[in-house]
Protein backbone atom coordinates (compact mmCIF):
# COMPACT_ATOMS: atom_id res chain seq x y z
CA UNK A 1 0.00 0.00 0.00
CA UNK A 2 1.56 3.36 -1.17
CA UNK A 3 2.07 5.97 2.25
CA UNK A 4 1.34 9.27 2.06
CA UNK A 5 4.39 12.25 0.96
CA UNK A 6 5.81 14.29 4.50
CA UNK A 7 3.94 17.39 4.39
CA UNK A 8 6.83 20.11 3.86
CA UNK A 9 7.46 17.50 0.51
CA UNK A 10 4.07 18.31 -0.55
CA UNK A 11 3.82 21.99 -0.19
CA UNK A 12 7.04 22.02 -1.24
CA UNK A 13 5.78 20.35 -4.93
CA UNK A 14 3.00 22.91 -4.96
CA UNK A 15 4.65 26.10 -4.14
CA UNK A 16 6.77 24.90 -7.69
CA UNK A 17 3.44 24.27 -9.71
CA UNK A 18 2.43 27.40 -8.70
CA UNK A 19 5.65 29.51 -9.65
CA UNK A 20 4.79 26.97 -12.79
CA UNK A 21 8.68 25.32 -12.28
CA UNK A 22 7.57 22.03 -13.97
CA UNK A 23 11.01 20.88 -15.03
CA UNK A 24 12.21 21.44 -11.53
CA UNK A 25 8.98 19.95 -9.94
CA UNK A 26 9.53 17.09 -12.73
CA UNK A 27 12.48 16.54 -11.29
CA UNK A 28 12.57 16.45 -7.43
CA UNK A 29 9.46 14.03 -7.98
CA UNK A 30 11.60 11.86 -10.13
CA UNK A 31 14.40 11.83 -7.23
CA UNK A 32 12.06 10.45 -4.86
CA UNK A 33 10.01 8.15 -7.16
CA UNK A 34 11.34 5.14 -4.95
CA UNK A 35 9.48 6.45 -2.00
CA UNK A 36 6.07 4.99 -3.19
CA UNK A 37 4.57 7.81 -2.34
CA UNK A 38 0.31 7.61 -3.47
CA UNK A 39 -0.07 10.22 -5.77
CA UNK A 40 3.38 10.85 -6.87
CA UNK A 41 2.55 9.33 -10.88
CA UNK A 42 -0.03 11.46 -11.25
CA UNK A 43 1.68 14.65 -9.98
CA UNK A 44 4.42 13.54 -13.04
CA UNK A 45 1.84 13.35 -15.70
CA UNK A 46 0.76 16.58 -14.01
CA UNK A 47 4.08 18.00 -14.94
CA UNK A 48 3.24 17.50 -18.71
CA UNK A 49 -0.25 18.38 -19.08
CA UNK A 50 0.37 21.54 -17.64
CA UNK A 51 3.44 22.57 -19.54
CA UNK A 52 3.34 25.51 -21.54
CA UNK A 53 3.06 25.32 -24.83
CA UNK A 54 2.14 21.81 -24.54
CA UNK A 55 3.81 19.81 -27.47
CA UNK A 56 2.58 15.93 -28.42
CA UNK A 57 5.50 14.60 -26.58
CA UNK A 58 4.65 16.07 -23.22
CA UNK A 59 0.99 14.84 -23.82
CA UNK A 60 2.10 11.16 -24.57
CA UNK A 61 4.55 11.65 -21.88
CA UNK A 62 1.55 12.48 -19.56
CA UNK A 63 -0.46 9.60 -20.87
CA UNK A 64 2.14 7.36 -20.02
CA UNK A 65 2.31 8.30 -16.64
CA UNK A 66 -1.17 8.53 -16.00
CA UNK A 67 -0.98 4.79 -16.68
CA UNK A 68 1.54 3.98 -14.69
CA UNK A 69 -0.21 5.96 -11.73
CA UNK A 70 -3.08 3.80 -12.72
CA UNK A 71 -1.21 0.41 -12.34
CA UNK A 72 -0.20 1.22 -9.13
CA UNK A 73 -3.52 1.94 -7.60
CA UNK A 74 -3.82 6.15 -7.25
CA UNK A 75 -7.66 6.64 -7.43
CA UNK A 76 -6.11 10.34 -8.40
CA UNK A 77 -4.59 8.51 -11.92
CA UNK A 78 -7.81 6.80 -12.53
CA UNK A 79 -9.43 10.23 -12.65
CA UNK A 80 -7.39 12.26 -14.70
CA UNK A 81 -6.82 9.36 -17.11
CA UNK A 82 -10.64 8.59 -17.43
CA UNK A 83 -11.60 12.42 -17.95
CA UNK A 84 -8.90 12.29 -21.21
CA UNK A 85 -9.87 8.98 -22.33
CA UNK A 86 -13.59 10.27 -22.37
CA UNK A 87 -12.80 13.45 -23.94
CA UNK A 88 -10.00 12.67 -26.37
CA UNK A 89 -8.15 15.90 -25.42
CA UNK A 90 -4.85 14.49 -25.80
CA UNK A 91 -5.68 13.02 -29.22
CA UNK A 92 -6.18 9.35 -27.60
CA UNK A 93 -10.26 8.94 -27.40
CA UNK A 94 -10.74 5.20 -25.71
CA UNK A 95 -14.20 5.99 -24.60
CA UNK A 96 -15.47 2.59 -22.58
CA UNK A 97 -12.57 2.94 -20.62
CA UNK A 98 -12.39 5.75 -19.59
CA UNK A 99 -15.65 5.65 -18.39
CA UNK A 100 -14.69 2.18 -16.86
CA UNK A 101 -12.13 4.20 -14.77
CA UNK A 102 -14.60 6.98 -13.60
CA UNK A 103 -16.67 4.26 -12.42
CA UNK A 104 -14.09 2.49 -10.50
CA UNK A 105 -12.71 6.09 -9.23
CA UNK A 106 -16.20 7.03 -7.89
CA UNK A 107 -16.73 3.23 -6.67
CA UNK A 108 -14.00 4.93 -4.73
CA UNK A 109 -16.16 8.15 -3.81
CA UNK A 110 -13.71 10.35 -5.62
CA UNK A 111 -15.40 13.62 -5.99
CA UNK A 112 -14.41 14.57 -8.82
CA UNK A 113 -15.01 11.24 -11.21
CA UNK A 114 -18.88 11.44 -9.46
CA UNK A 115 -19.38 14.78 -10.29
CA UNK A 116 -17.65 14.26 -14.38
CA UNK A 117 -20.17 10.90 -14.48
CA UNK A 118 -22.85 13.54 -13.41
CA UNK A 119 -22.13 15.70 -16.38
CA UNK A 120 -21.82 12.92 -18.74
CA UNK A 121 -25.05 10.98 -17.90
CA UNK A 122 -26.76 14.45 -17.94
CA UNK A 123 -25.91 15.17 -21.54
CA UNK A 124 -25.09 12.42 -22.55
CA UNK A 125 -22.06 11.89 -25.40
CA UNK A 126 -22.59 12.15 -28.41
CA UNK A 127 -21.85 8.91 -30.87
CA UNK A 128 -21.21 7.17 -27.77
CA UNK A 129 -23.80 7.69 -24.34
CA UNK A 130 -27.26 8.67 -24.17
CA UNK A 131 -28.34 11.04 -21.40
CA UNK A 132 -29.84 8.89 -18.93
CA UNK A 133 -31.75 10.80 -15.55
CA UNK A 134 -31.50 7.69 -13.63
CA UNK A 135 -27.96 7.37 -13.52
CA UNK A 136 -27.21 10.88 -13.21
CA UNK A 137 -29.50 11.31 -10.50
CA UNK A 138 -28.01 8.68 -8.62
CA UNK A 139 -24.58 9.77 -9.02
CA UNK A 140 -25.90 13.50 -8.19
CA UNK A 141 -26.84 12.10 -4.59
CA UNK A 142 -23.75 10.25 -4.07
CA UNK A 143 -22.02 13.82 -4.95
CA UNK A 144 -24.54 15.46 -2.11
CA UNK A 145 -23.48 12.73 0.17
CA UNK A 146 -19.96 13.69 -0.28
CA UNK A 147 -20.25 17.01 0.73
CA UNK A 148 -20.74 18.48 -2.62
CA UNK A 149 -22.58 21.52 -1.88
CA UNK A 150 -24.43 22.32 -5.31
CA UNK A 151 -25.52 18.73 -5.46
CA UNK A 152 -26.79 18.86 -2.39
CA UNK A 153 -29.12 21.74 -3.33
CA UNK A 154 -30.24 20.63 -6.93
CA UNK A 155 -31.05 17.13 -5.05
CA UNK A 156 -33.01 18.81 -2.45
CA UNK A 157 -34.58 21.14 -5.10
CA UNK A 158 -35.49 17.49 -7.22
CA UNK A 159 -36.98 15.90 -3.74
CA UNK A 160 -39.29 19.01 -3.56
CA UNK A 161 -40.44 18.64 -6.72
CA UNK A 162 -41.08 15.03 -6.80
CA UNK A 163 -44.57 13.53 -6.40
CA UNK A 164 -45.43 13.12 -3.75
CA UNK A 165 -42.40 15.74 -2.50
CA UNK A 166 -40.57 14.36 0.37
CA UNK A 167 -39.81 17.08 2.33
CA UNK A 168 -38.05 16.06 5.01
CA UNK A 169 -35.21 14.64 3.09
CA UNK A 170 -35.41 17.91 0.55
CA UNK A 171 -34.59 19.67 3.73
CA UNK A 172 -31.50 16.86 4.99
CA UNK A 173 -30.10 17.94 1.80
CA UNK A 174 -30.76 21.76 2.01
CA UNK A 175 -29.13 21.67 5.33
CA UNK A 176 -26.40 19.67 3.56
CA UNK A 177 -25.57 22.69 0.90
CA UNK A 178 -26.34 25.07 4.06
CA UNK A 179 -23.24 24.23 5.91
CA UNK A 180 -20.62 24.59 3.39
CA UNK A 181 -22.03 28.39 3.16
CA UNK A 182 -24.15 28.08 -0.22
CA UNK A 183 -26.44 30.86 0.61
CA UNK A 184 -29.88 30.27 -1.96
CA UNK A 185 -29.39 26.97 0.73
CA UNK A 186 -29.37 28.94 3.90
CA UNK A 187 -31.96 30.70 2.70
CA UNK A 188 -34.49 27.64 1.95
CA UNK A 189 -33.16 25.87 5.20
CA UNK A 190 -34.82 29.26 6.86
CA UNK A 191 -37.85 29.34 5.36
CA UNK A 192 -38.38 25.48 6.33
CA UNK A 193 -37.55 26.32 9.93
CA UNK A 194 -39.96 29.62 9.74
CA UNK A 195 -43.17 26.90 8.25
CA UNK A 196 -41.93 24.01 10.42
CA UNK A 197 -41.49 22.15 6.32
CA UNK A 198 -40.05 19.01 6.69
CA UNK A 199 -38.57 20.01 10.30
CA UNK A 200 -39.98 20.99 13.19
CA UNK A 201 -40.74 24.75 13.42
CA UNK A 202 -38.38 26.95 15.17
CA UNK A 203 -38.22 30.84 14.63
CA UNK A 204 -35.19 31.74 15.66
CA UNK A 205 -33.37 29.27 13.74
CA UNK A 206 -35.29 30.49 10.17
CA UNK A 207 -34.09 34.05 11.32
CA UNK A 208 -30.68 33.05 11.93
CA UNK A 209 -30.24 30.82 8.64
CA UNK A 210 -32.47 33.87 6.54
CA UNK A 211 -30.06 36.40 8.36
CA UNK A 212 -26.67 34.69 7.53
CA UNK A 213 -27.74 33.96 4.04
CA UNK A 214 -29.25 37.91 3.39
CA UNK A 215 -25.03 38.81 4.53
CA UNK A 216 -24.46 36.34 2.00
CA UNK A 217 -26.04 38.43 -0.92
CA UNK A 218 -29.20 35.97 -1.18
CA UNK A 219 -32.01 38.63 -2.13
CA UNK A 220 -34.62 36.52 -1.28
CA UNK A 221 -33.59 36.65 2.20
CA UNK A 222 -33.02 40.26 2.20
CA UNK A 223 -37.17 40.53 1.12
CA UNK A 224 -38.69 37.76 3.14
CA UNK A 225 -36.45 39.55 6.16
CA UNK A 226 -37.88 42.73 5.38
CA UNK A 227 -41.50 41.08 5.30
CA UNK A 228 -41.34 39.56 8.66
CA UNK A 229 -39.89 42.56 10.11
CA UNK A 230 -42.93 44.50 8.60
CA UNK A 231 -45.62 42.00 9.85
CA UNK A 232 -44.31 40.95 12.96
CA UNK A 233 -44.60 37.22 11.43
CA UNK A 234 -42.34 35.10 14.01
CA UNK A 235 -40.49 38.32 15.00
CA UNK A 236 -40.87 41.21 17.00
CA UNK A 237 -42.71 44.01 14.42
CA UNK A 238 -39.80 46.72 13.54
CA UNK A 239 -40.41 49.02 10.90
CA UNK A 240 -37.10 50.44 10.70
CA UNK A 241 -35.34 47.07 10.08
CA UNK A 242 -37.62 46.16 7.51
CA UNK A 243 -36.46 49.76 5.64
CA UNK A 244 -33.05 48.64 6.55
CA UNK A 245 -33.63 45.25 5.03
CA UNK A 246 -35.49 46.90 2.18
CA UNK A 247 -32.73 49.15 1.23
CA UNK A 248 -30.33 46.49 1.24
CA UNK A 249 -32.00 45.04 -1.15
CA UNK A 250 -32.35 48.58 -3.33
CA UNK A 251 -28.68 48.84 -3.03
CA UNK A 252 -27.56 45.50 -4.50
CA UNK A 253 -30.73 44.82 -6.56
CA UNK A 254 -31.89 48.64 -8.22
CA UNK A 255 -33.36 47.56 -11.46
CA UNK A 256 -36.03 44.60 -9.99
CA UNK A 257 -39.75 45.26 -8.73
CA UNK A 258 -40.77 44.92 -5.38
CA UNK A 259 -43.41 43.24 -3.89
CA UNK A 260 -46.75 45.38 -3.54
CA UNK A 261 -46.57 45.11 -0.02
CA UNK A 262 -42.90 46.36 0.40
CA UNK A 263 -43.54 48.99 -2.32
CA UNK A 264 -46.22 50.67 -0.18
CA UNK A 265 -43.98 50.82 2.90
CA UNK A 266 -41.83 52.96 0.60
CA UNK A 267 -44.51 55.17 -0.56
CA UNK A 268 -44.78 56.02 3.38
CA UNK A 269 -41.72 55.98 4.63
CA UNK A 270 -40.48 60.01 6.30
CA UNK A 271 -37.22 61.84 5.30
CA UNK A 272 -36.49 61.30 9.30
CA UNK A 273 -36.83 57.10 8.63
CA UNK A 274 -35.42 57.00 5.62
CA UNK A 275 -32.21 58.98 6.05
CA UNK A 276 -31.91 56.45 9.21
CA UNK A 277 -32.40 53.07 6.92
CA UNK A 278 -30.39 53.85 4.16
CA UNK A 279 -27.40 54.90 6.37
CA UNK A 280 -27.90 51.56 8.27
CA UNK A 281 -28.23 49.75 4.48
CA UNK A 282 -24.71 51.35 3.43
CA UNK A 283 -23.40 50.03 6.55
CA UNK A 284 -24.76 46.77 6.24
CA UNK A 285 -23.49 46.70 2.38
CA UNK A 286 -19.81 48.32 3.30
CA UNK A 287 -18.91 46.55 6.19
CA UNK A 288 -20.91 42.87 6.37
CA UNK A 289 -21.83 41.63 3.69
CA UNK A 290 -20.59 38.68 1.65
CA UNK A 291 -18.00 38.00 5.15
CA UNK A 292 -18.06 33.96 5.04
CA UNK A 293 -20.92 32.44 7.31
CA UNK A 294 -19.85 31.51 11.38
CA UNK A 295 -20.46 28.12 11.26
CA UNK A 296 -23.00 25.73 11.92
CA UNK A 297 -26.19 27.37 13.30
CA UNK A 298 -27.36 24.26 14.79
Amino acid sequence: MQSQPPVEFTDEIKSLFVEKKLAQARQRLLDTLDKQWDGHLNLIAFTYLYAENRSADDSKQALEWLEKGVEAGEVDAKVILGRLLVSGELGNQDFPRGMDLLKQAAQANVLMAVLTLVQIYQGGVDGFLDADVQLSQSYVQQAADLGDPNSAYHLALELERSTPPDFPRAFKYFDKAAQSGLSQAMHNVGVYYLHGKGVAKNAALALAYLTEAAKLGSPLSMLSLSLLYLDGVEVQKDRGVALSWLYIYQVLFPETELPGQLQLLLDDVSAEEENFARQAAQNFVNHQLNKSPSGTLH
